[in-house]
């Protein structure tokens, strides 16, 4: 009797010590950073330059994301993404990342709702909206605010977490992209909200580039982030020292040898340059009465100097089968022009490779009469082709002319049998001076001491990025009344393409260090389950998964009391 009491006491003791145990691991484990991610992506894991930023902040950046509600699967993925990396973002902050979600559909009634939603869209979010099946087969209309508002010493930076995945992606494969770009979208905007010093960019001018009201829309969205002049190279003196990167967009005039110098002078002391230049001079505005004109070879002066930086532009158009359409006039009703869209070859929707960051999950990009480029030897410097042509393209050599006709021509598939040509290409690593080999007069030696710009031989760590399209970076105006459309808008289609987001980044990678843009490489594939295979396999597989383990269970149960038997179960002696 005492022995059954001792053993009964003795099993209490234990599961006691054993409850105590556990309750005590889980207080020490509550105050312990530990996480072990095994997915080959590391996708549960924050990135080294997302954590340095955490542990820089010195003050409160609170998040507030929108992205909350009754959500299709996909989308609540995508939120439940985004909470997990805010936790893990304000543990490695130290409580310094502060965030809420708020679903900005829960409003009291109808007019507060649509009064958030303006507000919403003023502050720079996009909405979008989808068509949700209930349970009776039903389509009801869903809006859904996928983005979030970054606050921080009374600044405020909207944040898009739905990116795009490329023309004619899916919506799953959009989603992924998103979750790809998450840690980025997220990180970059803490990033800029918190610097002090922002890096100054000049748009030249003096060389007939495009005027300002045509990049409005791209140095307004620069100016959120950075300061925004315009400088003359006409002047005499050098490119002054806090200009960071030149944008030169489109110039149509000659360059004169004191021009060029002052580029290259800028080059080798290190400033960044995004040329976005043309080949030929084409333009719609050219089409005369016979809907035609010349396309001609534009000479810039500029060619020797590319040349010497490893890049020739070539003095051709691509025509590509995969091209945005154009209204064109085919007849009249009742004296009314009726007009129809047509493919106009000469304005290609290109992409990259996916590759590298600058180009990676970025929507088609819209070109408007876009060169070849050729790549040739450059000691010292990597080339990396960022935008091509698709592989249904074709070079015509100028001059040409360009007859609106060609639209309405049945041109066939085949007919665009050329490989992706180079449209856009980074250069990075040391640049050469296209002067360090000249020799310099008394007067010209006086000259470039006078006014602070010495000959520089070589620069090393040197970035730009060369585009054969002065177009890429501008913008439509409304003629009647001067408003400025969205760059990369298409005003007839309505369709939104990736120029923007393909300017913003390249200025991005050129000024910033490449922490930010490195997080852009990460690749996380979803693993999806075949939607063929549920829709046939569904009852076999939950009855699997319900019922392998209650029949492990029952053979792990049988197995314990057979063994329990023959161990305490004794045979009668007689």
């Amino acid at each position: 009797m005492i022995n059954k009491v001792l053993n009964s006491v003795q099993a209490t003791v234990r599961l006691l010590l054993v409850l105590g145990a556990l309750v005590l691991v889980n207080v020490l484990v509550s105050f312990v950073n530990l996480r072990l991610d095994l997915t080959e992506e590391q996708r549960y894991s924050l990135h080294p330059n997302t954590r340095a930023l955490m542990n820089n902040l010195q003050d409160v950046v609170f998040v507030r994301v929108y992205l909350e509600g009754d959500f299709p699967p996909g989308f609540r993925k995508l939120r439940n993404a985004t909470e997990d990396l805010l936790q893990q973002m304000r543990r490695e902050s130290g409580g310094k990342l502060e965030f809420e979600f708020k679903d900005p559909s829960a409003q009291p009634d109808q007019r507060t709702r649509d009064e958030l939603y303006q507000q919403l869209y003023k502050q720079g979010l996009q909405p979008t909206d989808l068509q949700v099946r209930g349970e009776d087969q039903s389509l009801t209309r869903q809006v859904i605010w996928p983005g979030a508002m970054v606050y921080y010493r009374g600044q405020e930076k909207p944040v898009n977490l739905l990116l795009g995945g490329g023309s004619g992606s899916s919506p799953m494969q959009v989603l992924n992209a998103s979750e790809e770009n998450l840690e980025f979208a997220l990180v970059d905007v803490i990033d800029k909200i918190i610097r002090i010093k922002k890096p100054k960019i000049a748009f030249s001018e003096g060389h007939g580039e495009l005027e300002p009201a045509l990049v409005s829309d791209f140095a307004k969205s620069l100016s959120e982030h950075y300061n925004v002049t315009r400088y003359d190279l006409n002047r005499t003196e050098a490119v002054p020292e806090d200009i960071d990167l030149l944008v030169v967009a489109k110039p149509s005039s000659y360059f004169s040898d004191w021009a060029r110098y002052k580029l290259d002078h800028f080059v080798m002391r290190g400033g960044r340059i995004l040329w976005c230049l043309e080949g030929v001079g084409a333009s719609m505005d050219s089409m005369n009465s016979e809907n035609a004109f010349m396309a001609m070879p534009l000479e810039t002066g500029l060619e020797d100097l590319l040349f010497r930086y490893g890049i020739r532009i070539n003095a051709n158009l691509i025509q590509d089968f995969r091209a945005a359409p154009i209204p064109i006039v085919y007849g009249s009703m009742g004296g009314q022009p009726q007009t129809k869209l047509y493919p106009w070859y000469y304005f290609p929707l290109v992409i990259g490779d996916g590759q590298h960051p600058l180009s990676r999950n970025l929507d088609p990009v819209l070109m408007r009469f876009v060169s070849s480029i050729d790549t040739v030897t450059a000691p010292g410097l990597s080339k990396k082709v960022l935008l091509t042509s698709s592989d249904r393209s074709r070079v015509l050599a100028s001059p040409l002319r360009v007859h609106l006709g060609t639209a309405t021509e049945a041109l066939e598939e085949n007919q665009f049998q050329r490989q992706p040509l180079p449209l856009a290409v980074l250069l990075e690593g040391t640049f050469y001076s296209a002067y360090r080999k000249r020799i310099l007069n008394e007067f010209a030696l006086r000259a470039v001491d006078s006014l602070g710009m010495k000959p520089i031989d070589s620069i090393r760590n040197g970035r730009m990025i060369v585009v054969a399209d002065g177009d890429v970076l501008r913008n439509e105006v409304r003629p009647s009344t001067g408003d400025i459309y969205p760059l990369g808008l298409d005003r007839f289609t309505g369709q939104q393409y990736g120029n923007r987001n393909f300017a913003l980044n390249t200025v991005a990678y050129l000024l910033e260090d490449r922490s930010t843009i490195e997080l852009r490489a990460r690749k996380i594939s979803l693993r999806l389950l075949d939607g063929r295979k549920l829709k046939t396999q569904k009852t076999y597989w939950q009855a699997f998964n319900l019922g392998v383990p209650l029949v492990l269970l029952l053979v792990f149960g049988s197995w314990r009391f057979y063994a329990r038997r023959r161990r305490y179960i004794r045979p009668l002696k007689d």
